[in-house]
Parts: structure tokens; C-alpha cells; sequence
């Protein structure tokens, strides 16, 4: 399902592009019992060690989770730092159709970005709530010129109310990364979080992205972004993929490589994910370095995007 003319023009004139019915619900089912088994391995965890007394067996895809994190405050952030790349979603990753949209905006050599997520909105959680920020803020300094077009696919409906993102039109037009700051240095969040001041973001029409299951939201790696809280009863769950060029720098560099999706050397090529989906992209590669407690349930996160938007004078 290549994009039209159109919407490749709007896509790189305003940072986004929302493609509805780009999946049927039946392509996005095996994504959601992998997530259900992620759900339900967190949960037996979680209650052999004794950091919780009920399971929630009887509860689905769109609350177990939820009622995890009632009695185990961060359950939602450790399913987002797990890390691990199970088979259903790189089957997604690397379909045809994704990779043919994303061969018009690339072009013909196409890899893999270690940064991929699996977003657990749980309800009215501050910590599953991500303020304006860009994406390559997140990564290490001077990868802005490298392209990195990310898919964000919700597993539900996505509206305002479930907590769906907000994209500032046109805000990427200047090239320019914007000035971030840590989260955890304001008010009571203790969050890992970047985010932009308001008097900070450029000057643009606020863009609410309501999406139906099956739609897929293009981004721009420089387009301001974030998005709103979950007002409702029920989990907004999410992923978000992204691609490059192989032979630019993916911000990532001495953490985890990219993985090589397509290439015009070999048009049978298909990525050998046997080594690449279980390292962890989040936790395994800071943990000597910055001196991180080895608790599999701690739900704290680090990256170096700590150090790059610290204060000079906390340095």
C-alpha cells in the first residue's frame, strides 16, 4: 500500500501523515496475545516475588495491566522497559507494506532502529504521560541530520480521551532541535522524560492525531510532539517503530546497532532476528555504566539522554 503523491507531500511538509486502515484488525491480533503473554509473564513475576497478592487473571487486554499497577506502582513502565522483541512484532516491523512506505521516504537501504517502544498507557498514570519533546532529543548529539521516520500504531482506538498524540503541524521545517530539559527536575514526576518549555516550541497548529485501531501515524523525527493523559477506564496501548539509512548515525551508537531491513543487493533479504530481539535496548547497556540497581522490578529508566540535557552547572 505504497503512499499517493499527496501524502508523501504532506508527510514531509508537515512532519506527520495518519494512514487509516492501513492494518485489518485480524494483521494486529497476533501483536495483541503477544502482549497479552508479556502482561500475563509480568504478572507471575510479579506475584512469585511477593509484589502482589492477585494476578488479575480474569481481567483482558485492555485492563490487567491496569489493575497490576493499582497494587504495584510502575507495572505499566516495566512492560515499556522490557525490551525484549517478540516474534509477532517483528514479523510487523518488517512487513512489506510498512517497509514499501517507508522505501518511498528512505529510498532502497533500509535498517532497523534499536529504538522501538511498546506503550502501556495505563489510566490517569503521570508516568505514562510524555510531554512535547522530539525524538531525537533521546539520542546522542549531532544524529539530527540522519532520517529517521518512526510508524506510531495504536492497538486500540486512540482519541483524546485514551490519551492519543498530540503533533505541533510544520514544527520541523527548522531543522533545529529544540532546547529540552529533564522532567525529573521539575515538580514531584520522577520520570525519565525530556520535555520542551512552551515558550520554547515553534509557533504551529496543535494537531490531536484521533485514530482508529488499524490506523498508523508517520513521524518525522524532528516534529514536536507528545501526548495527553488517559482519561479513560481503559489501557492505550501502542507501538512505535523506526527506520533509517544504514549507513548514517542512529544517536545509538555503542548501545545497540541498527538491524538491516532491505537492501538492493539482495531483494530475497530478510533480517536475522535471533540475536538482535533480546538485547535489551533500554537496560542492558547502562547497567555497569551508570551504576543501576539490578532489581528486575525496578521501574526507573536511564539512557544518555540524562547527561546531554543536563544543566552545565549540574555537570
Amino acid at each position: 500500500m505504497p503512499l499517493t503523491a499527496q501524502q508523501l507531500e504532506q508527510y514531509f511538509t508537515e512532519g506527520f501523515l495518519i494512514v487509516p486502515d492501513f492494518f485489518s484488525r485480524g494483521e494486529l491480533q497476533p501483536i495483541i496475545e503477544e502482549v497479552n503473554g508479556l502482561v500475563d509473564s509480568l504478572a507471575n513475576r510479579l506475584y512469585n516475588a511477593g509484589r502482589i497478592t492477585n494476578k488479575c487473571e480474569g481481567e483482558g487486554f485492555a485492563t490487567r495491566l491496569a489493575r497490576l499497577e493499582e497494587e504495584y506502582p510502575g507495572a505499566a513502565v516495566l512492560i515499556h522497559i522490557g525490551g525484549i522483541l517478540g516474534p509477532a512484532l517483528a514479523k510487523l516491523w518488517e512487513s512489506e507494506r510498512l517497509l514499501d512506505v517507508v522505501s518511498q521516504m528512505l529510498g532502497s537501504e533500509i535498517a532497523g532502529h534499536p529504538v522501538w517502544n511498546l506503550r502501556s498507557k495505563t489510566p490517569k498514570n503521570p508516568l505514562v504521560t510524555v510531554p512535547w519533546h522530539q525524538d531525537t532529543a533521546y539520542l546522542a548529539e549531532g544524529c539530527s541530520s540522519t532520517f529517521q521516520p518512526t510508524a506510531w500504531i495504536p492497538l486500540v482506538d486512540a482519541n483524546g480521551v485514551n490519551g492519543t498524540l498530540q503533533v505541533l503541524r510544520g514544527g520541523h521545517r527548522s531543522g533545529q532541535v529544540f532546547r529540552h530539559r529533564l522532567e525529573n527536575k521539575r515538580g514531584s514526576k520522577a520520570s525519565w522524560y525530556l520535555y520542551i518549555e512552551e515558550e520554547d516550541l515553534p509557533e504551529g497548529e496543535v494537531v490531536t492525531c484521533e485514530m482508529p485501531l488499524g490506523s498508523v501515524l508517520f513521524l518525522n523525527q524532528l516534529i514536536p510532539h507528545r501526548s495527553t493523559e488517559n482519561l479513560s477506564s481503559h489501557i492505550r496501548w501502542s507501538i512505535d517503530l523506526r527506520w533509517q539509512r544504514p549507513d548514517e548515525p542512529s544517536g545509538f551508537e555503542g548501545i545497540k546497532d541498527c538491524i538491516l531491513m532491505r537492501t538492493e543487493k539482495d531483494p530475497h533479504y530478510r533480517p536475522d532476528w535471533t540475536a538482535w530481539a533480546h538485547q535489551n535496548r533500554i537496560t542492558d547497556a547502562f547497567v555497569e555504566g551508570i551504576g543501576a540497581p539490578k532489581d528486575e522490578f525496578d521501574a526507573m529508566v536511564s539512557g544518555p539522554w540524562m547527561e546531554r540535557w543536563q544543566d552545565p552547572i549540574e555537570q
